[in-house]
């Protein structure tokens, strides 16, 4: 028997990805998959995973991450 009691909300969060866009299902993980495989402007991300398209209000966390995963790209090139 456990001496903590078990928060179901922050298990069921565990449990399954956070979706950024709930309009059309996209997480944070397809976003950055999609970021890492040639996404490499805000057009082609949301034409790709269509987060953001439905009512908007996720568009600043979409944008968010893309500019995060992008800095990160930009940090593992060489500098010429």
């Amino acid at each position: 028997f456990m001496s903590e009691e078990i928060d179901l909300s922050s298990l069921y969060k565990m449990m399954r990805p956070k979706k950024v866009c709930l309009c059309k299902s996209v997480t944070e993980e397809q976003l950055v998959s999609a970021i890492e495989n040639g996404c490499d402007t805000m057009e082609k991300l949301v034409e790709t995973t269509r987060a953001s398209t439905n009512c908007g209000t996720c568009s600043g966390s979409v944008l968010a991450i893309f500019h995060r995963e992008m800095d990160k790209k930009q940090e593992g090139k060489p500098t010429t």
